[in-house]
């Protein structure tokens, strides 16, 4: 091997070496994207906007709703019930809600429900397959 094809070969390797580096970077990039975006998704405080500021305009929807009052969710699902079939699952929630709250606390209001005898378990939920609820008639209240 003459000296120039060493050199040449050299500069190929710091080449390969710079492109491999940048790719590496890239993907880092776009795994903390991804995971800021998941935290942000999960409306904690202090979680980071995933949308610059700039792009946030009037008519940009909300990224993450701001800390609510205690029973604000379980009111949201009551009104939200109004517009779900008779047997649901939670996705028929979330679309009649409009957002996808925090799985969570989701589950402790249907459970409240369930408590409160609004609502009973049909099927229970199984691997990806969601629990499907009942609507139970109201209970009739003290007559006057």
């Amino acid at each position: 091997m003459r000296h120039d094809e060493y050199l040449q070969r050299k500069r190929e390797l710091d080449e390969r070496l710079r492109a491999g580096i940048e790719l590496l970077e890239a993907a880092h990039r776009a795994e903390v994207r991804a995971l800021e975006t998941l935290w942000a998704a999960q409306g904690e405080p202090g979680s980071p906007n995933p949308t610059p500021a700039a792009a946030a305009g009037p008519e940009a929807p909300a990224r993450r709703r701001s800390r609510r009052e205690d029973w604000a969710l379980h009111n949201e699902v009551v009104e939200a019930l109004r517009r779900v079939p008779q047997e649901f699952d939670k996705n028929d929630v979330c679309h009649a809600l409009g957002y996808t709250p925090n799985r969570a606390s989701l589950h402790r209001v249907f459970q409240d429900m369930v408590h409160e005898g609004a609502l009973e378990v049909k099927e229970p939920g199984t691997g990806r397959l969601p629990t499907v609820y009942r609507k139970l008639p109201a209970s009739p209240g003290p007559e006057e």
